[in-house]
């Protein structure tokens, strides 16, 4: 329930991420205008079934106006977002194509709902031409590489369907690698995710590596011909948890040119936070056990503990710091922004949706970062690595053709 899932129950953390987000300062007006990607969106986590493995019609839940959860069109706009990384999945272990099928029609049935001011693409060209156009260009990226079922078939086939991103990883370890929220089983990349990292290069798929093993990363990483990137982690010096990416994979992650994009989630962001958030896990778990077969009485439990022990408070200065220690380690050219919207339990204040990054980017200001730079980070290097991810593509063309 506490879950940062996308297959969690939407309806939960649609309540987390409204319950706990506060209103969004006015942005400065000198970053106003800069314009942001995220590399990591799971709105469609809005239309997942209570029964965790179909989806919702696109006209249940309107983004078109303030939703409940933390991502809609205004507040978009707000925020200067004008692309991302937004999440598809097939929750649907017995029929996986026709679920992430499913799943990208949701992406394309939003798209037709506001048609000028969403645009699914596959591409720098069509990212670009959707921005010059003045609509928010979204990339779909499938959250762990267990949905294509341990084989290259399915990861074409999720290429042919639209898929341009892939976690290898999620939250357990799976035929490609080890999680880093899991038992190891193959220390680190195993050889049929040596295949999958050489067949994403060929197909021009960015390999993202936030979940993974800091040795499947490393792997990773030596395999790729391509940049990598880390979808939605922070820096593991200032927030100790295996999610959050140390100093030595970031330093990786520059040598290999790709960019590390900081998340704006609560409990990889401040030790206090993370420390409190286990402790309700903990309690949690506890609870479900004391209540078995009773959830409304366990919630409401939770409910109690959480107010008698609230949430310390993690602000964007917070964010900020774990961006400047990135751009330390790692260099200006590697950091982007991956918040995680409306997959994560709590919210940053201030930063509690789209609408708050301006306000980060006046933070960086306000501690001496040049307009460039916040440029670099809000977006230019991000399609940089995605130039360089289709270049590679071009290079090496896939030896066979997708199904």
């Amino acid at each position: 329930m506490r879950s940062i899932a996308l297959l969690a129950l939407a309806s939960l953390l649609a309540g987390c991420a409204d319950d706990r987000s506060p209103p969004t300062p006015p942005a400065a007006a000198a970053t106003a205008q800069i314009q942001a990607i995220d590399g990591h969106v799971d709105l469609l986590i809005h239309y997942l079934d209570d029964d965790g493995i179909s989806w919702r019609p696109v006209a249940s839940y309107d983004i078109g106006t303030r939703t409940r959860g933390q991502v809609d069109l205004p507040r978009l706009a707000t925020g200067g977002v004008v692309g991302g990384i937004f999440t598809v999945a097939a929750p649907d272990a017995v029929h996986r194509r026709e679920s992430l099928q499913a799943s990208l029609g949701l992406l394309r049935a939003l798209a037709r709902q506001h048609p000028q001011r969403l645009a699914v693409v596959g591409d720098v060209a069509g990212m670009e031409a959707a921005m010059q156009d003045g609509r928010i260009a979204m990339i779909p990226g499938l959250e762990g590489g267990d949905q294509i079922d341990g084989s290259i078939a399915g990861l074409r086939a999720a290429h042919a369907a639209g898929v341009r991103a892939m976690t290898l990883v999620w939250e357990k370890t799976n035929a490609i690698g080890d999680s880093n929220a899991d038992a190891a089983r193959h220390a680190g990349l195993s050889h049929f995710g040596h295949e999958v990292v050489d067949e994403m290069n060929q197909l021009g798929m960015l390999v993202d590596l936030s979940h993974a093993a800091d040795n499947t990363a490393f792997e990773a990483i030596v395999a790729s011909r391509a940049p990598v990137i880390l979808s939605h982690s922070s820096a593991r010096a200032l927030c100790d948890t295996p999610r959050n990416a140390s100093d030595e994979l970031l330093r990786r992650v520059a040598a290999n040119h790709g960019v590390a994009m900081v998340s704006f989630v609560p409990y990889l962001t401040s030790p206090a936070y993370r420390t409190w958030y286990l402790a309700g896990e903990a309690e949690w778990a506890r609870l479900k056990e004391r209540h078995a077969g009773d959830g409304d009485t366990a919630r409401r439990d939770m409910q109690a503990w959480e107010t008698a022990h609230p949430a310390p408070v993690v602000r964007v200065a917070d964010v900020a710091d774990h961006v400047e220690h990135m751009r330390r380690v790692a260099g200006v050219d590697h950091v982007g922004l991956g918040s995680d919207f409306d997959g994560m339990y709590g919210s940053i204040e201030g930063l509690g949706d789209p609408a708050g990054i301006p306000a980060l980017l006046a933070e960086l200001r306000r501690r001496g970062w040049q307009e460039s730079d916040l440029r670099k980070l809000a977006s230019g290097n991000f399609l940089r690595v995605l130039r360089a991810v289709e270049s590679a593509a071009v290079r090496n063309p896939p030896s066979r053709a997708a199904p």
